[in-house]
Order: structure tokens, then C-alpha cells, then sequence
């Protein structure tokens, strides 16, 4: 009866022991900002679209274009070095084609933009 008391105490112990590490290493990568606990940042779609209104070349559009004539990729993560395009539709005539497209590169881990 002993001997199953010292095993049960044993294991209880050892359990113990177990829980407390990995409860430790979680609090461990929790504090330090694992980047399997942050949430991956994405553009504003709104603002990506307010900045390409504002680096097209008016001449291309018979009437200037509205932010609902802009269209971006979706969810683009914030990555430095990231290239896209978004193409704005408007409204062109015999001499104007009322299509633009603007190369966008995420320059920082900010999501400041370069637009061209």
C-alpha cells in the first residue's frame, strides 16, 4: 500500500512539474511577442485607395475619378519591399482612355507607401 502511495504521489509530482513548464514557456512567448501571437497587420483599404486617387494623372480621365473608381488587391499584409498594382476606372472620351494603373511598394514594416 505504501509503494502505491509513493508511485501516485510520484506521478502527481512529475504532472505537476510538467504544467508549470509549459505554462512558463507560453508566459515566456507571450511577453516577448511571438509572431505566432500577434496578429498579422494589413493596408487600410480606404487609405490605400485615397493615396492612389491622389498620385493619378488627371489627364487620363474626362472627369476626375472618385475613390469608388479604385481597386486594390485585398488584405495585403504590411511587408517592406511589397509591390501591387491598383487600377482606377473612370470615365474617358475619344481622347482619353479613363484607365490608370499605380505601382504601390510598401517602403517600411510602417506601411508608408511609394507610389508611381
Amino acid at each position: 500500500m505504501t509503494d502505491q502511495r509513493s508511485f501516485a504521489r510520484t506521478v502527481i509530482a512529475l504532472s505537476l512539474a510538467v504544467t508549470a513548464c509549459c505554462a512558463l514557456t507560453f508566459t515566456i512567448m507571450l511577453l516577448s511577442g511571438s509572431p505566432a501571437v500577434q496578429p498579422q497587420r494589413v493596408l487600410d483599404q480606404d487609405a490605400l485607395a485615397r493615396a492612389v486617387l491622389n498620385n493619378v494623372n488627371s489627364a487620363d480621365f474626362a472627369k476626375p475619378p472618385t475613390i469608388d473608381d479604385v481597386t486594390c488587391p485585398a488584405s495585403i499584409p504590411v511587408e517592406t519591399g511589397r509591390e501591387f498594382e491598383c487600377k482606377v476606372n473612370g470615365v474617358g472620351d475619344g481622347n482619353r482612355s479613363g484607365h490608370a494603373w499605380v505601382k504601390v511598394k510598401i517602403k517600411d514594416d510602417q506601411g508608408d507607401l511609394s507610389l508611381g
